[in-house]
Order: structure tokens, then sequence, then C-alpha cells
């Protein structure tokens, strides 16, 4: 696998949060579910003196079992969770089952432990094959994540009120301590691959990352090992790989489990931190969640930026396009002279037909159509080239928040989806949304940044338009200063002045931040416009931050000292 994408959470992975979960909360009630997006579901189980969350994942790039902390309510209302909270409702998990290496995982529901088992919800956490069940004690099917026709599947198709059955029988080799070198050296030759892919294709329960995490092990990754063809690895590597694979085997039978991170990017959950020189402890369950917490969080935020830049690009071109086609117009309509005295010569001569009148007349009703016109072109020449600008702000915005650190990652995620929806709603743009963002978008927005100045006083920074209207109009009072980068797009910054008399020193803070958030922050200095809060106005028909001013001063400021304040007075959390 890639660095940059999130591993897989392979079968020893599953295993080791299983174990933790079938000792810790055997039995305990259901509480509630929620699916936060379409391929996600939250559950919730109380016991006497706990209470845990677990988030199941059939996403086909990132299938996974998790233990979360408590999440944001999002997505109660959609059809899967509430079949499951109201089907479970006051009943009490009692079994967790998952079979050697398949990694298929099956939660029994009975009335109370001790009972017999009525419910079942089955994971089945496959790559691009993994799905949710929910059955009866029949194993007929009450819902699921997604429908399996006979175009997606010549095993088996699954719907609604069909019975469950179970993946195709995995007819490799199932993995033993006992095994002998020779026996399993004879079992992996048989084909003349590359040793990762005669592990993968001759034993259960082997990944991609397991023989990353072998060879690793083994002290060979510089030697790359996996990817050299089996009959050109000399004995005694092959040997040091089966030590690690017995090594594996062992821990993976004996649940001997402990969470670390190697090769700083991949994780894996049996090596112990002394084999690895590690010396700080994680916590297995913590370890998880935040791995694919911050990984996932990261292909969100390239997504989002990938589709709003596309965005921002194809509405660029339109505009242009729109601009260009009224400046060829303006130019026709500056011929308008030229049709009136075409027509002035028609009048001047002594002998008119009635054909040179008609031609005449209308040469001149068409020099009169283009003068007129002239205006009203002018007009759709601003507005086209005030939405072009309006373009490069939201770009702009865009250039900061994916270069400048200083939000956490949730936060960066949510600053960028309201950018997106400001610029749609701007423009009128329609895009397709997934399911989950149309219904399971949280309603509580982002905030600006806040910081002090040395002396105290707060400074904000708007970092999306809704922002930057919100600290110019509604946050503000009449003794604030406003600052902007001179004919430069970026954010605003408002210095709350009406508090105390702003130094020098706070000014300057200001505008070294001005500069810093806008598009010009790559320059040693950049103008800033200073203009007080009493002669701010909004400019009705603009969109969100649209402002204008009649009164203001010009002052430098200093993105990179800009720079330097924020990382020393703001905490980047990342």
């Amino acid at each position: 696998m890639e660095k940059g994408v999130p591993q897989i959470m392979d079968i020893t992975s599953i295993k080791s949060l299983l174990h933790y979960l079938s000792k810790n909360i055997l039995p305990s009630r259901f509480e509630t579910a929620q699916q936060p997006e379409s391929n996600t579901i939250q559950l919730c189980f109380r016991g006497v003196d706990f209470q845990t969350w677990l988030e199941v994942s059939w996403h086909g790039d990132a299938p996974r079992i998790l233990k979360i902390n408590q999440p944001e309510k999002i997505g109660r209302e959609s059809t899967l969770s509430k079949q499951i909270r109201y089907g479970l409702k006051y009943m009490a998990l009692i079994s967790i089952e998952q079979d050697n290496f398949e990694r298929v995982i099956k939660f029994g529901f009975a009335k109370k432990p001790g009972d017999e088992i009525i419910k079942y919800l089955i994971f089945e956490l496959m790559g691009k094959h993994s799905n949710i069940f929910y059955l009866d004690k029949n194993y007929k099917i009450i819902s699921l994540g997604k429908q399996i026709n006979s175009s997606q599947s010549s095993f088996r198709t699954i719907s609604t009120g069909s019975i469950y059955s179970e993946p195709p029988i995995n007819l490799k080799k199932i993995p033993t301590e006992n095994e002998s070198y020779q026996s399993w050296k004879k079992s992996i030759s048989t084909v003349s691959e590359s040793l990762k892919y005669c592990l993968i294709n001759t034993y259960q329960g082997v990944s991609p990352i397991l023989t990353t995490q072998l060879e690793f092990f083994s002290n060979l990754s510089s030697l790359e090992i996996m990817k050299k063809n089996i009959d050109c690895i000399s004995d005694s590597d092959l040997k040091e790989i089966f030590k690690s694979w017995r090594i594996w085997i062992n821990r993976f039978t004996n649940n001997n489990f402990q969470f670390s991170i190697f090769d700083n990017f991949f994780y894996c959950v049996w090596f112990l931190d002394n084999e690895i020189n590690s010396d700080k402890t994680i916590d297995l369950l913590t370890g998880l969640e935040n791995y694919y917490s911050f990984h996932l969080k990261q292909k969100k935020i390239k997504s989002l930026m990938q589709n709003i830049n596309g965005i921002i690009f194809k509405q660029t071109n339109f505009e242009k396009k729109n601009l260009n086609m009224q400046f060829n117009l303006l130019s026709n309509s500056e011929n308008h002279l030229a049709y009136k005295e075409q027509a002035d010569k028609i009048f001047m001569n002594y002998k008119i037909h009635k054909k040179d009148i008609i031609k005449g007349q209308k040469l001149y009703k068409k020099s009169k159509k283009l003068k007129r016109a002239q205006e009203l072109i002018k007009e759709r020449i601003d507005i086209y080239k005030n939405k072009l600008d309006r373009l490069e702000e939201f770009s702009a915005l865009l250039e900061n928040l994916n270069s400048l650190k200083y939000e956490e990652l949730i936060i960066k995620i949510k600053l960028l989806e309201e950018i997106r929806e400001e610029i749609c709603n701007e423009f009128n743009i329609k895009i397709k949304k997934k399911r989950e963002e149309k219904k399971y978008i949280s309603e509580i927005g982002s905030s600006p940044i806040q910081i002090n100045t040395p002396r105290g006083l707060k400074l904000q920074i708007g970092r999306n338009m809704r922002q930057n209207d919100l600290i110019s109009f509604k946050f503000s009072s009449k003794g604030d200063l406003w600052f902007h980068a001179q004919e430069s797009p970026g954010s605003h910054v408002v210095l709350k002045s009406s508090s105390q008399t702003a130094s020098e020193e706070d000014l300057q803070i200001a505008a070294d931040l001005a500069a810093l958030f806008s598009k010009a922050r790559r320059n040693i200095k950049v103008p800033i416009n200073l203009v007080k809060i009493k002669d701010l106005q909004k400019i009705t028909k603009g969109g969100p931050g649209c402002v204008s001013f009649k009164k203001g001063e010009i002052i430098w400021g200093n993105p990179t000292r800009g720079e330097d304040y924020m990382k020393n007075n703001l905490k980047a959390l990342i």
C-alpha cells in the first residue's frame, strides 16, 4: 500500500479490537444508533459503569470497526439507523463472534443475558465487498447497508426480506504455528511469484499490510524482500521471514496485541515497543481511533479542496467567456457612427428610391440600437468583472486555508464545506452531493480565529465569506478598526479597539495578519487598508463579505512577521 492512503484494517487489527470488546462490553444494553455517513453506522452500548460507542464502516476504501468517543448527533433519521434503533431497543448484546481469519463479525442480541438470541448485526469488512446486515433470529434480512443484485455478484444476491447467506468459503490454508519451515516454504513456492503474493494467495488472513509488517519486523525492508520473486530469495532471508511469521501467528492466536506506529506512517497491533525502538506506549483503542480519524479527515480535506478548486476553475472560465463576449459586443457597438454615416450618405443623394429609404432607416435604427446597447454592455462587463473578482476572493480564502495550519482537521473540513456552499449559493451552482452531505450535515457553523495583541486587545480573522461578514458588521462596535489587503483578495481582520485605545504595536500586528491572510502573503510588504468600522458599508447587492468605504488610510503589513506572531500565540490544533 502507498503512503498517504489510510491503511486497510486487516484481520489482525479487527481481532485485536474484538478481543477488547469481548472482554469489556459483554454483556451490555443497546442504547442507540446513528448513521453519520451513507456507509457508516455508529452504535452505543451501556454497561453498569460504562458507555461504549462503536463505529462500523463498510466503505470500500476503509472498512473498519472502531471504539470511538461519543460523537456528534448526526444521522439519527436515516432508515437503517431507525430500524436498528427501534428493533434493538432495550435488548442486550450477549455475544461477539468472529471465525479465525474471516473478516465477518457477528453481534448477537437477546432480551436479557442468558436468553435466546433473537436479533443479529453482521459486519462483513472485506474491502469493496464490505457490508452490514440487520437480521432476525431466522437470519432473515430486516435491513442492510447495500443491496447486492445478480449483476454485482454471481455468488449471492442480497436484498431486504431475503435469507442471509455467508460469503464464499475461503479455501486457502489456515496459518498454524506448528507448521515446519520446509512445509511453509513448499506451500508458498507452488507458483513462481513475488513473496508478497505467494503469501497472500496461499494463506488465509494475509493482507498486503501484513507482508509489509513481516518485512519490517525481519529487518529486511531495505532489501524490499516482499517484491522479489520467491525463487530469487536466499534461504537465510526466507528463514527470517518465517520466524516473524510464527511470531505473528503466536500473538494472533494468544490475543497478544499492542498498538504501534512504524515506518512513520503504518500501524501494527502485534509489534512490541522494544521491537521497533519505541519507548512510547500507545493505547490500542485510542491508537486505532486516532489513526483512522486523522487520515480519513485528511482524505476528506483533499477531496473537498479538489472539488472546490474544480468549481472555481469551471466558473472562472464561464465568467471569462461571458466577459469576452461582452467585449466583442462593445467593440461592435462602437461602430454605431459608421452605420449613421452610411445612412447619411444615402439620404444625401439627389435621387432616392424607396428601397434606399428602407435601407437608410434600417441603418439609422441599427446605429441607435448599438448606441443604446453600449451602456448596458458596460454594466454587464462590470458585473462579470465583479464575479471574477469574487472568485479570486474565494480562491484566496481556499489557498490560505490550505497553506496555514491553525485549525483542527474537523474545523478545516467545516470551513471548506462552508466555502463550497457560499460559492454555490452566490453563483447559483448546483452540485451533486452525496447522501450523507444532504441529510447529515451539522448545523454548527465554524468560528473566526480570535487572537490577542501584545497589549491584550482582541483580533478577529475571518476564514470564509460568512465569517468576514460577521466580524465586520454583526460582531463589531463603532470604535473597532477594520483591516484588509489593498487591491488583493483575502480575509477581513477586525481589531477590537472599542474596549481600549490601540497602540502602534496593536495596529502593526493587525496589519501583519491582514497581509498574512491575503493572496499577497508571499510579498515582503503588503499595503493594508485601515478603516474605522463606522466608515465601513455593506454592499447591498453584493454577496457576504462585500464592503465599501470612503475614508481610510494605508499602512504596511509584513506577512512573515504575522506568521511568526501566529505561531507564537496560537496553538496549531492539527
